[in-house]
């Protein structure tokens, strides 16, 4: 074999080799919140973010001792964790009767082709009334605003906004980039296409024998996923899918939040745990196609 063909030979498995590690999974985030990771964050609330009222009502805690409040312990953390992160909204007083929002946002952006979030969360409401809090949950976001579904509309990336009890009219919704997606879209996966909690596919993820609010999460864990590829976004529910659309742009930054519509009574709140970005594995990147695509070339280019 001649030298410069035994050298395009090398390169080629070396490429191969190198795109054969891009398709295995790899971890872009992860957090336990089993220490103060807050400066891993940008917190955006009513004060700094571009749609806020400049008076924040909200509170957020780091490393927030749960199990010690009495919460059980997540369905992804391992005994002796004891750490999660809480938000809860108007809840200080400050500005009684308004809207309250705030979204905490990975300050890691993430640019991958296709990769998965998976995070755990408890939302703590009453037994009784509807509370018109809910938990916001995205990806592709931009730390400069909040997230929100309701009003004030926000369109920040992919964003999946649920209650935890079934008491609004649209208790799962979500919007893209470009608009929110409304009753009766096809992107809801159940027999109605509703955003309403009594659609089937919630009742069968949280029946009523095993939840205090069926249809909704109120009062339990639960673990969200949100399965991003160059063509679609999918978020399910303790493994089941319930909303699927189409990617209309998932670059940029992760998020969790919390917001209350309205003014509710409370307490109300959401503990989040075991935040986990990672690749999808057998999807490569650009970059790894390209240079497996010139290695092969010149390969090719030897040989003849």
């Amino acid at each position: 074999m001649k030298r410069t063909t035994w050298i395009s030979y090398c390169m080629g498995l070396a490429l191969l080799g190198f795109t054969s590690q891009a398709l295995g999974q790899v971890t872009l985030i992860t957090d336990d919140f089993e220490v103060d990771s807050s400066a891993m964050y940008t917190v955006v609330d009513e004060s700094n973010a571009a749609s806020g009222d400049g008076t924040p009502d909200s509170t957020v805690a780091f490393a927030f001792d749960y199990v010690g409040a009495g919460i059980p312990l997540a369905p992804n953390s391992t005994a002796g964790d004891i750490g999660g992160l809480r938000f809860a909204a108007n809840e200080t007083g400050n500005d009684a009767g308004a809207a309250d929002h705030i979204t905490a946002f990975n300050n890691i952006n993430v640019d991958a082709i296709a990769y998965e979030l998976q995070v755990d969360f408890y939302m703590g409401v009453e037994s009784a009334g509807g509370s018109t809090e809910f938990a916001h949950i995205g990806v592709g976001g931009d730390s400069s605003d909040f997230l929100s579904i309701f009003t004030p509309v926000v369109l920040n990336g992919h964003t999946l906004a649920m209650t935890g009890e079934g008491g609004s009219a649209s208790d799962y919704r979500h919007s893209t980039p470009t608009g929110i997606l409304n009753d009766g879209d096809a992107s809801y996966l159940n027999s109605d296409n509703t955003t309403n909690a009594t659609g089937d596919t919630y009742q069968a993820i949280f029946p009523g024998a095993t939840s205090d609010f069926a249809g909704s999460p109120g009062n339990q864990w639960a673990t969200l996923s949100i399965f991003v590829t160059p063509n679609i976004v999918r978020y399910s529910l303790n493994g089941t899918p319930i909303i699927q659309t189409s990617n209309d742009g998932s670059d940029g930054l992760v998020s969790l939040g919390y917001a209350d519509v309205f003014s509710s009574v409370g307490p109300h709140f959401i503990v989040y745990d075991n935040l986990n970005v990672t690749t999808i594995p057998g999807i490569p990147e650009p970059s790894s196609l390209m240079l497996l695509s010139l290695s092969s070339l010149a390969l090719v280019r030897r040989r003849r």
